[in-house]
């Protein structure tokens, strides 16, 4: 055999025995879980938070310094009878899902030091005591004269230590941060008050949520739908001083949606369904709270130590702390699903890890919103300080503040290891950074940037990255764990990289450190990278082709040093380094060569290796000075050049030798004692012919002896003059003279030089000589005065001289320039271009126009080579550039290059030329200050004009800046058709006209949408704000209602915009505010006031609205209906948002003006009908309560329970309205007494209605038709109909949850023969839908009031019966069984049955298990015997008859209650008075007091008096499932369950043909 037949064998042959509880070790075993210290405070103080508890004591009672006895007092509400019941079971648990509690084993926390608790509260007390290892209670009255406390009464078990003060006022400070309504704790010593702490909130400030956040939680468990903030002061009185501590709490309104499947799941495990809706909250120290906090830490108390986590872990709160961190410095309070102990969050069970994470997400996209607020503050800040700040020491101070405020928040919110589970942390963090697309924000160098944005800053670049964004050292070095995360595993940053070093090099100018720093840097870098070295040469592929003929090679030091600059000069234009040793630094030395202060730093061979300079050779650098003035004006300028050139002389080539002494042989630089002269004038040391002779002068002439003989320094002295003819201008031949001083060249002195470059001896061409030339005519020429000229008053013999007609050298023969005469002649002054004041005359007017043309292209296409260095545009005073007039020409800064800007009559470049001319400085579009002075100065007369000029400026509005847009705001430029106002400013413009009849009233213009675009920056706006149309109703109300004519919504259109913004920082300026105060006053609102069409008709049909304008003072908020119909005064239209409105600019409400005084008339009496409405109000009192905060409510159940309905003739209310006074004669009225307590008064004539009305005026403190509407729903409707509407009426009216009400079933009412007595019909007809018919699906029956009552009567007698049988039964004496089973009433018992009076009411005592056992089963029922008791005579042939009847009726009776079989057993005792018991939910019937009862009317079939007794101990002994007591409680639970399945009764006895 099988287990499976196995097992199945055992239960089917064998008798069951219960499993036993020993509920001392259970509890211990609890409390073994609950090892936390002060774990019952705080399972106290969370039962005192769930009351509404505002304050606790907690009184520590001692002897000999040992704690004997503690009290714990709240004075939240009194306990309710679920409370007193909840406190007598473990592990059930609170079903309120808005609570803590899910496991109901809190309040047993007790027993960890106490054995016998006792708790008091509202009047009652309940005492808990053992008897042997089972747990008993007893509860009753009791006269408390602290009746407005509950106390936990706890005698210690044994004396026990007094807490730790500090560490027990840690604790209690820790709880007190996320309770709800606590805000207070004080604690005793015996009478000694030792420590209070109280809590202060301000409130709350909305948050707004940017709609790029994701705010549904993964799986859509969560919707974060709101997000309020507000600070909290917690303070704390202890050892005679007192300290406060700052923060703030930040909590997430949280809409929950879950499938029924999962709802139902949650609820098997946690006994509580999902709340509609739950908070989460976080509490964290912001930068101002922190530093505050931490200037008063001198005072703080070391109380609030686990509190201030920052820069710590915060923990996890569930109602009170765990100790479960967060991952980040902010506490986080949730109502997630711990682990039974409390200590910590459940994510072992899969449907609440579901649950608990997926609010664990959100509380991650919590934290990213506040984060992200902060730095959005931040941002804002900063950057409004650091733009109005200019001094560096201020600059640094406050970009120090902000870095610690920043470093503070992302300090506050990065996520670490969570302990002890480190999925916590795992899951917010990761919604932290997935709840939003954009990347997280941080502080750089530059403001709040997005992460990605930012680099890590790298110590080799630091000192010479400015305009990259880095991370802040402070906040580097304060958030260091989260970078590192960042950086190597998040890939949210990078360090700097070598294109931001390209990019920083791009944007700005280095200085010589930074630079220095740079270099050291590259070739760090270029050292280390070997991925960089190893990349270097690689080649792209030109993708352009589908075969690669050719490679592009990437070289990154190119780049580098195109963008490294110094000063304002590319590394690139750097040729050479200098080498001190050949050169020494204290020299002047080339552009070329890079300064000495930064190669100085470097060694040779890197800066060849790496920059690819060269080292300044001896040559170069002589190339160089040769230019130099000094050389030749300064003689120990000069000494020093020759010092340094003779030193390296010997280690030059004779090539570079060569060079040398070509550069310096024509140069005035050899220091004579005869002064400077060139080298062929000068004459060495040791020449004394003559005693005037330029001998060289030097200090040591051997140093430099080898560099003179290179010069060519004379060592023999000249003979001859041969200069003589130059002084005679008579007739000679210059072409001769320029051969011979070819020849001599190399002999001529300097001054020699000087005297041919100044005497006039050199002819020129001229157009007469030409033409003579060309005809051969030697006469003319012979007649000629030749003219002579200086050389460089002369040109070269070019045709393009010629046609520029300048004058040209006269030669005979081909020039060429490259012969020595033409290199003599060029050397002497001869031009051979013209300078460039020459070239622009010859391309300006009034030069011949082809001259002109000639002289501008020769000009640009030599412009880079000849004139470029000399030419700014800026100093050029020449108009030489031709406009797209021709007959205008202009000077650089006078014409633009873009044709568009003609429009404003600016000078536009000459077509052809505009690709050619930006190299000469002319822009493309004139400045911001140009296009400024000639917009405003002369602004277009007509829109066609405007129109273009518009979307011109729209194309350069990049170039204003802000000042520029608030001028032209308020300056008229735009053209309109208005004859009075041709110009209007932006400020007054509107582009978009919704509604045709305001056209009158707002200027709208239309340009285009190019053109708009430039007029919305000035300040045009799309469409009148609502401070435009408030404006217009001050000003125009009148005009614009009789516009509207009839059309009063047209009107109430403009009153609404203004509505949605009044009241918001949009009217929060000081003029914005004056507008209101001139709103308030003026009448500018609609007012609806009720008018008849006739006087005599007062039907609503005769009624019409009539509407006009008034001021808001002469307006009422039609809050009232019933004042409305009694004054009709002029009231606000029905609208929420224009009531809004009407409000804030003083309309008054009538609810809150009128006055009323009601007085009752005529002979107060309790009548039929005012008990049946109290009843009824009172029953579906706790309904007025569902979904009403506690704000909302004036009156409170209780009142409502307490109040009196009383029938009159008549109510006279009188009515009063500022002076106006009115009476009338009502239905109904509620009224109140000196105590406060309230009566209604009804008449004959009340409606409910009316009385619905009153209810609601009087039960909540701000009311209106929804509000009537739902108390009359409440009062008209059945509960079965509210139930299907989904109002929770088993909870509310405190039923317990029993099994589904089965669907309402009984025979039509001929064969029930029920008929409606007049008092109900009565009723009925007094209160319509009190007593609603239901029509049933299954069959055309009614379930009506009638039978209901008829049922509940016959049920009643039942239950009379049942309670006269059992005293009869007690106090009879006779034989239960008889041989012949022939029993009656009269003889039940008999004299074996001889009990006490005391035990009379025992008819349901428990018999304990081992006094019975099971002697067999029959129809699945079992049945018991009394131990020693005879089998054979309770299974006699006589009793099976009676017993199978009896066993049959129980079965019936367990269908209409859904039971199972094998929950009834029948037993047989004749020794006790027990009728029947519950024994751990499974109901015992005793078969003795059916066969003295029932046994004989029964014997055909059952009665109804026999079913309606068993039924109602049915109820009886399954409402000990809630109650053990008898008291008024399980009355009430006893008949509930008979009004409930009273139906199923019915439909069981009809079954039977009972009924």
């Amino acid at each position: 055999m099988s287990l499976d037949d196995l097992r199945d064998q055992i239960l089917s042959n064998f008798n069951e025995e219960r499993v036993k509880v020993n509920q001392r070790l259970l509890i211990d075993k609890i409390l073994a879980r609950y090892s936390s210290e002060f774990v019952v405070y705080r399972e106290l103080m969370q039962n005192s938070d769930d009351a509404k508890s505002s304050s606790i004591q907690i009184v520590f009672k001692t002897e000999n310094n040992k704690v004997t006895r503690i009290l714990f007092k709240n004075n939240g509400f009194d306990f309710r009878l679920e409370d007193w019941n909840r406190l007598k079971t473990i592990a059930e648990g609170n079903p309120d899902e808005q609570k803590i509690g899910a496991f109901g084993v809190g309040f047993y926390s007790l027993f960890s030091f106490c054995e016998n608790p006792f708790v008091s509260s509202g009047g009652q007390g309940m005492a808990f005591y053992w008897r042997d290892n089972q747990l008993y209670t007893k509860q009753g009255p009791i006269e408390d004269i602290d009746k407005d406390w509950t106390t936990f009464l706890m005698d210690t078990r044994v004396p026990i230590e007094l807490p730790e003060v500090e560490e027990f006022a840690r604790f209690l400070a820790n709880s007190l941060v996320f309770t709800v309504n606590l805000q207070e704790i004080t604690v005793y010593f015996n009478d000694t008050m030792r420590m209070q702490l109280s809590k202060k909130m301000q409130e709350p400030k909305l948050m707004v949520i940017k709609s790029e956040y994701d705010v549904f939680s993964p799986q859509k468990l969560f919707h974060l739908t709101s997000i309020d903030v507000r600070d909290v002061q917690l303070s704390v009185k202890y050892q005679a001083e007192e300290s406060s501590m700052f923060f703030r709490i930040a909590s997430g309104n949280l809409d929950v949606t879950v499938s029924d499947t999962f709802s139902v799941e949650m609820e098997r495990i946690v006994k509580k369904k999902p709340p509609n809706r739950t908070i989460i909250q976080m509490i964290f120290t912001g930068f101002d709270e922190h530093n505050l906090s931490r200037d008063l830490r001198k005072n703080i108390s070391p109380v609030f130590n686990d509190l201030i986590r920052y820069p710590e872990q915060g923990r996890l709160y569930i109602g009170f702390p765990t100790h479960q961190t967060t991952g980040c410095c902010s506490h986080l309070a949730a109502r997630v699903i711990p682990t039974m102990e409390r200590e910590s969050i459940d994510l072992a069970n899969k449907i609440l890890f579901k649950y608990n994470s997926e609010m664990l997400c959100l509380a991650g996209t919590l934290c990213r919103i506040l984060y992200e607020d902060e730095m959005d503050q931040i941002k804002q800040l900063f950057n409004e300080r650091i733009r109005t700040i200019t001094k560096k020491e201020d600059i640094k101070s406050i970009r120090e503040l902000f870095e610690k405020r920043a470093a503070h928040a992302l300090t506050h919110f990065t996520f670490n290891q969570s302990t002890p589970n480190e999925q916590v942390s795992k899951i917010s963090e990761s919604q932290f950074f997935n709840c939003l697309k954009e990347k997280l924000s941080i502080l750089s160098t530059n403001g709040v940037l997005p992460i990605s944005d930012v680099r890590m800053p790298n110590s080799e670049m630091v000192d010479f990255i400015k305009i990259i964004p880095l991370v802040p050292e402070i906040i580097l070095k304060q958030c260091n764990s989260f970078f590192k995360k960042a950086k190597n595993t998040m890939k949210l940053i990078i360090e700097l990289t070598y294109q931001d070093v390209l990019y920083e090099l791009k944007n700005r100018t280095f200085s010589e450190d930074e630079l220095v720093k740079l270099l050291k840097w590259w070739i760090s870098y270029r050292t280390n990278d070997s991925k960089f070295i190893k990349n270097k040469n690689k080649p792209i592929e030109n993708k352009n082709k589908k075969k690669s003929l050719s490679f592009i090679t990437v070289d990154p030091t190119v780049e580098f040093m195109k963008f490294a600059r110094i000063d304002d000069r590319p590394l690139n234009t750097f040729r050479y380094f200098l080498n001190p040793g050949i050169i020494p630094p204290d020299v002047e030395i080339p552009d070329e060569v890079l300064p000495y202060t930064i190669t100085k730093n470097f060694e040779s061979q890197d800066l060849k290796k790496w920059f690819r300079w060269s080292e300044l050779t001896l040559v170069d650098w002589a190339k160089f000075i040769i230019n130099k003035p000094d050389l030749e004006n300064d003689p120990t300028f000069a000494k020093k050049v020759h010092q340094i050139l003779a030193r390296n002389l010997n280690n030059t080539s004779k090539d570079n030798k060569e060079i040398i002494r070509q550069l310096f042989v024509q140069k005035k630089c050899i220091p004579t004692i005869s002064g400077m002269k060139i080298p062929n004038e000068a004459y060495f040391e040791n020449v004394n012919l003559f005693p005037d002779l330029p001998k060289i002068d030097f200090e040591k002439p051997l140093s430099v002896r080898n560099l003179m003989e290179l010069f060519g320094v004379r060592k023999v002295v000249e003979l001859g003059i041969i200069f003589d003819r130059l002084n005679d201008q008579g007739d000679w031949d210059h072409m001769q003279l320029i051969k011979y001083l070819v020849s001599m060249h190399d002999d001529l002195k300097e001054e020699e030089i000087k005297i041919l470059k100044d005497k006039p001896i050199w002819p020129k061409e001229d157009l007469t000589e030409s033409i003579s030339n060309d005809n051969n005519s030697n006469e003319f020429e012979k007649k000629k005065q030749i003219q002579r000229f200086i050389t460089r008053d002369l040109y070269t013999p070019k045709a393009l001289h010629r046609e520029f007609g300048l004058p040209v050298i006269s030669l005979k023969g081909r020039w060429s320039h490259n012969t020595q005469e033409g290199k003599f002649l060029i050397s002497l002054g001869l031009q051979e271009y013209p300078e460039l004041k020459k070239i622009l005359e010859l391309a300006s007017p009034p030069t011949d126009f082809k001259i002109r043309s000639e002289a501008l292209k020769y000009f640009i296409d030599n412009f880079e080579e000849k004139y470029s260095k000399d030419y700014n545009p800026d100093k050029v005073n020449i108009a030489f550039l031709p406009c797209s007039d021709p007959s205008i020409y202009a000077k650089p800064s006078e014409c633009f290059i873009n044709p568009e800007c003609n429009l404003m009559n600016f000078q536009v470049i000459y077509q052809d030329l505009r690709f050619q001319v930006e190299k000469l400085g002319v822009s493309r579009n004139p400045d911001r200050e140009k296009l400024l002075s000639r917009l405003t100065q002369d602004p277009p007369k007509d829109e066609n004009n405007a129109k273009k000029i518009f979307e011109y400026l729209a194309s350069q509005q990049t170039c204003f800046i802000k000042s520029d847009w608030e001028m032209l705001s308020n300056f008229k430029f735009i053209p309109t058709k208005s004859e009075t106002q041709p110009l209007a400013s932006p400020c007054s413009c509107f582009l978009t006209c919704h509604d045709e009849m305001l056209k009158d009233f707002f200027l709208y213009i239309n340009f285009g949408e190019i053109a708009n675009k430039f007029l919305l920056n000035c300040g045009v706006k799309e469409v009148p704000s609502s401070i435009d149309y408030a404006k217009l109703l001050v000003k125009s109300s009148c005009k614009l209602w009789n516009l509207f004519g009839n059309n009063v919504e047209r009107y109430l259109s403009i009153l609404k915009k203004i509505a949605f913004d009044l009241g918001s920082e949009y009217f929060s300026t000081i003029d914005k505010l004056k507008l209101v105060a001139v709103m308030e006053n003026a009448s500018i609102l609609v007012a609806v006031k009720k008018k008849r069409l006739s006087n005599s008709d007062v039907s609503a049909d005769n009624e019409f609205n009539h509407y006009c304008l008034a001021s808001a003072k002469d307006i009422f908020i039609n809050d009232n209906i019933i004042y409305q119909q009694i004054f009709n005064p002029l009231t606000a239209p029905e609208d929420s948002l224009l009531e809004s409105l009407y409000r804030k600019l003083g309309c008054r409400s009538l609810n809150e003006v009128v006055k009323e005084t009601s007085t009752p008339k005529g002979i107060i009496r309790e009548t039929e009908k005012s008990q049946q409405l109290q009843e009824l109000i009172v029953e579906r009192s706790s309904l007025f309560y569902h979904n009403y905060s506690q704000e909302k409510i004036e009156k409170d159940e209780e009142w409502v329970k307490n109040l009196k309905v009383r029938e009159i003739d008549y109510v006279e209310t009188s009515y009063t309205l500022d002076d106006t006074n009115r009476t009338k004669n009502n239905n109904t009225s509620i009224l109140q007494d000196e105590m406060n307590l309230g009566t209604l008064f009804i008449t004959s004539n009340s409606k409910l209605l009316e009385i619905s009305q009153h209810l609601t005026k009087c039960i909540y403190k701000i009311h209106d038709l929804k509000d009537f509407s739902y108390i009359y729903l409440l009062l008209s409707a059945s509960l079965l109909d509210l139930k299907e509407l989904g109002y929770p009426v088993d909870r509310l009216l405190k039923r317990p949850k029993l099994q589904h009400i089965v669907d309402q079933m009984v025979d039509n009412q001929q064969d029930i023969g029920i008929t409606r007595t007049s008092s109900l019909q009565e009723m009925q007809q007094s209160f319509e839908g009190y007593c609603n018919v239901v029509e049933l699906e299954s069959q055309k029956t009614f379930i009506t009031f009638e039978t209901t009552q008829i049922l509940r009567n016959s049920l009643q007698n039942a239950i009379n019966t049942f309670y006269s049988n059992s005293d009869n039964i007690v106090h009879c004496k006779s034989n239960v069984i008889n041989n012949q089973a022939n029993i009656s009433i009269n003889n039940v018992v008999n004299n074996d049955m001889d009990i006490d009076d005391e035990n009379q009411m025992d008819y349901c005592n428990i018999i304990p298990d081992h006094l019975l056992y099971s002697v067999r089963t029959s129809q699945e029922i079992k049945l018991y015997l009394p131990k020693g008791f005879d089998q054979s005579e309770f299974l006699s042939q006589t009793n099976t008859a009676s017993l199978n009847r009896f066993i049959n009726m129980l079965k019936d009776l367990a269908d209409v209650f859904r039971l199972p079989p094998g929950s009834i057993h029948v037993f047989y005792d004749n020794k006790s008075n027990t009728i029947a018991f519950n024994r751990d939910k499974i109901l015992f019937f005793n078969l003795r007091f059916y066969l003295g009862l029932h046994g004989e009317e029964c014997k055909i079939k059952p009665t109804i008096n026999a079913m309606t007794y068993w039924f109602m101990m049915f109820c009886h002994e399954l409402s000990h499932n809630f109650i053990e007591q008898h008291n008024f409680e399980h009355e009430y639970y006893s008949l509930a369950f008979a009004e409930i399945y009273m139906l199923n009764l019915l439909r069981t006895l009809r079954r039977r043909e009972i009924f």
